[in-house]
């Protein structure tokens, strides 16, 4: 897809770097960022940072390493601009297995190694669908597209996360986020024949609990 490439952010981690991108299909102004606000030729993006809180695992569940990007989306003016946003292992230190790893309200990917295992996680088109009707940093009127299904705003790539921004009217929001968790790779703590899944229940957080934890930080 032509246009411009944003690399958001290189995260590293024990499995390799992540790559943070925005892309936008409009070539006519440069993408600019202050303060971690990015300008587009069409939208306002303001993007905040978090390490999540996991006081709510379950019991012996825990995490080693984790961080959440909170993605807030505005239409500033009538220019034609189709946003999208990505996160990808980009650079791989040793064999990486990866591979969905979607529940209930929750888009995810699973990357593991021998030794590592990390998850990426967003909320899914059923979870949109509800701040729809709500109208919570989302455009009432994706509700029933998003419920129907007929609405996809998130795929899982052959290693990470893609996420489209449907085409938003003058002052018009969206919202969405990428959560990763990473953990040795290990055995459960009461099931011993079964792997852990800490990192797969850290990823799969509501816009709620991540901005509460955000403003505790702040």
């Amino acid at each position: 897809m032509d246009g411009l490439r944003t690399v958001i952010e290189l995260y590293p981690s024990q499995l390799g770097r992540l790559e943070l991108l925005m892309h936008s299909t409009n070539q006519l102004s440069r993408t600019e960022v202050e303060n971690s606000v990015y300008i587009t030729a069409g939208h306002r993006i303001e993007l905040k940072k978090v390490i999540p809180d996991f006081a709510w695992l379950p019991l012996g569940m825990l995490i080693e390493s984790a961080v959440a990007w909170l993605f807030y989306i505005s239409k500033r003016n009538i220019v034609i601009e189709q946003l999208s946003f990505s996160i990808a292992l980009e650079a791989i230190n040793t064999m990486v297995e990866c591979g969905p790893d979607t529940g209930e309200h929750l888009i995810a990917i699973e990357l593991e190694n021998d030794l590592r295992q990390m998850h990426i996680g967003t909320e899914d088109e059923d979870v949109m669908a509800h701040r729809a009707s709500t109208g919570d940093a989302m455009p009432k009127r994706f509700g029933p597209p998003l419920s129907k299904y007929e609405m996809e705003i998130t795929v899982i790539t052959s290693r990470g996360l893609s996420t489209q921004i449907p085409e938003l009217d003058e002052g018009e929001q969206f919202y969405f986020h990428y959560i990763v968790a990473e953990n040795p790779y290990r055995q459960a703590v009461d099931y011993p024949e079964e792997v852990d899944s800490s990192t797969w229940f850290a990823v799969d957080q509501s816009k709620k609990q991540l901005e509460q934890r955000w403003r505790a930080e702040s």
